[in-house]
């Protein structure tokens, strides 16, 4: 049986194994907070195990907030500074950090001296609801205290996203060489987020530089006219944490004289690569044409 912590977890179809790697967390007790009701986490756990996962999913940082208040629904939501909005913001920040041990423990739910033994060592078990209660007690933002707290999370480019992630993305882009393949330009935009920024470069130099979904169209639009037929094939995919590269193969007829001495009908043929970068939505919002 799933906890809420579990459910949570399979919501995002994370990979255990991949979170367990990256956060040095061993798999089993991933699989313990996921499943054992008597699991509880720990701040530090509870952080880098579901932001980590989160990253994974190419979903932004700000889901974290959802993800508390799913696995903990039902937390404690006591103001710990009730009845201190009278008195000067220099006296209520200092009360702020004088407050009664035993009425902190009794408003966030935890047991009576417990933040005695945990000062004195005598026990370790904070848990991370209890440690989340306090912060929202005192009117503090729950991501932005553990990212001061554990410094921030960052997903290095070679630790790829899920599966289905990368499916997602190579089939966006199957689809966008069939629609330039068949000259379809509003399929080729069809994964292009408004502000997509396009780039060319041949033989190290940049030619070309669009930014917006319009100016690309239009562009997309006028270069129809210059081939009368165009294919490029995909010979290769690489995968890196928010981007994709493709290697191709380039084949046009030239449908006009063009000033650099290419003549009608003469067939061209290019090796080079394309490079998508996604949003966390998985849109495309850069996508860079090197040959």
């Amino acid at each position: 049986m799933s906890t809420l912590f579990g459910k949570y977890f399979d919501k995002l179809k994370a990979s255990k194994t991949k979170v367990a790697d990256l956060t040095s967390l061993k798999r089993q007790r991933i699989s313990d907070l996921c499943n054992k009701d008597n699991s509880k986490s720990t701040p530090l756990e509870f952080y880098k195990i579901i932001l980590t996962a989160i990253l994974l999913k190419n979903l932004p940082e700000t889901e974290f907030n959802n993800a508390v208040n799913e696995i903990f629904p039902n937390r404690p939501n006591e103001d710990l500074l009730k009845g201190l909005d009278f008195l000067s913001p220099e006296v209520k920040f200092i009360l702020t950090h004088c407050l009664s041990q035993k009425q902190v423990e009794k408003d966030i739910k935890m047991s009576d001296g417990k933040i005695s033994r945990l000062a004195s060592g005598i026990v370790r078990d904070l848990e991370a609801i209890e440690f989340i209660s306090f912060i929202e007690g005192l009117g503090g933002n729950v991501l932005e205290t553990f990212k001061r707290i554990y410094g921030s999370i960052k997903i290095a480019e070679n630790s790829l996203p899920d599966a289905a992630i990368l499916n997602d993305r190579t089939n966006k882009i199957f689809q966008y060489v069939r629609a330039y393949n068949s000259m379809d330009v509003e399929n080729m935009i069809a994964d292009f987020t408004q502000d997509v920024i396009f780039k060319n470069i041949m033989n190290g130099e940049q030619t070309l530089h669009l930014q917006g979904i319009e100016e690309f169209k239009k562009q997309a639009i006028g270069a129809l006219s210059y081939f009368s037929e165009r294919e490029q094939s995909i010979e290769s995919i690489t995968h890196t944490h928010s981007s994709t590269e493709i290697t191709i193969n380039y084949r046009a007829i030239a449908a006009m004289d063009f000033p650099n001495g290419l003549k009608k009908d003469d067939e061209i043929n290019l090796e080079g690569k394309s490079v998508f970068e996604f949003s966390t939505d998985g849109k495309i919002v850069r996508l860079t044409d090197i040959s």
